[in-house]
């Protein structure tokens, strides 16, 4: 926040798209990571039509939670752990919130396409 002699000049919100944008971006840098394009795959029509984050704000904290597939051969463990570290790191560093968790639920597991 800008602030002048000690007063604020004004407030700052962030929508939650912002703070889905940069978790979906996050989540996009990990590798193993299945993604449709440039945006997590998604397993059926629910998560589809409600897409792969949630979030939920209270205050100054958010707690989120993101669905991922994860492509064949990538430990699921790992990769969700990665997920859970990239996202809350950024949503921090961006935003200035505090992440008070985030839920990784592997919806499914992309296998690789058989060469001819």
């Amino acid at each position: 926040m800008d602030m002048r002699r000690g007063r604020a000049v004004g407030s700052i919100k962030i929508s939650v798209e912002v703070l889905v944008k940069i978790a979906e971006t996050a989540a996009a840098e990990i590798e193993g990571v299945a993604l449709d394009g440039q945006r997590l795959a998604t397993i059926g029509a629910k998560s589809g039509f409600l897409g792969a984050v949630r979030v939920r704000l209270s205050g100054e904290t958010a707690s989120l939670r993101i669905e991922i597939v994860v492509l064949e051969g990538f430990n699921a463990v790992a990769v969700s752990e990665s997920v859970q570290k990239s996202v809350k790191s950024a949503i921090q560093n961006m935003t200035g919130y505090t992440v008070t968790k985030v839920d990784v639920v592997v919806a499914g597991i992309r296998l690789k396409e058989k060469e001819d």
